[in-house]
């Protein structure tokens, strides 16, 4: 029974680690579209003399998806920037307990901002919302919150409960 669930365990956080390589995969190729987007708004601009206005909001588009799309495999690799300093002058035993709790906050407010990510897909779908310059609807842009939060709190949770079970083993 326990060796089932240590599998069943392992096949979940193998798919939320696929779920956030896809993103990470996708979120690349959107860099390669918004430098796409920024060279060709360049080019207009000055060596056609003719700028487009649409580049800048497009650009800011796909940036946003990129950074909500990566966050989750940056949480998953441990690459996000800390200072630990401080932590490094700690206890094994306080460390973890501070690790642990900055996990549950993450996880906290990755629940929370995907809660209000929702909300605000929500509205802008039942009102129609587009933007004033090229009248893309907003919905779109406004989506990579709910998706990248989600992808985060699903690698927040995995982190927590490793780190719970990392416990119960020693």
């Amino acid at each position: 029974m326990v060796q089932g669930l240590r599998e069943r365990k392992k096949r979940f956080v193998r798919e939320i680690n696929r779920f956030a390589e896809v993103g990470s995969l996708i979120g690349g190729m959107l860099v390669g579209c918004m430098t796409g987007v920024v060279t060709y708004g360049v080019v207009m601009r000055y060596i056609v003399k003719a700028p487009v206005g649409w580049s800048e909001e497009v650009s800011t588009y796909l940036m946003i998806w990129t950074v909500f799309l990566g966050a989750s495999y940056t949480l998953m690799e441990d690459a996000h920037i800390r200072v630990d300093f401080l932590i490094s002058k700690i206890s094994e035993k306080a460390r973890w307990r501070l690790n642990l709790f900055g996990y549950c906050v993450g996880l906290f407010f990755s629940g929370l901002l995907f809660w209000k990510g929702m909300e605000m897909v929500y509205y802008s779908l039942k009102f129609g919302d587009r933007s004033i310059g090229t009248g893309f609807p907003l919905f779109i842009p406004e989506l990579s919150v709910p998706v990248g939060s989600f992808s985060l709190f699903l690698q927040f949770a995995v982190k927590v409960l490793s780190f719970i079970s990392s416990s119960c083993e020693t």
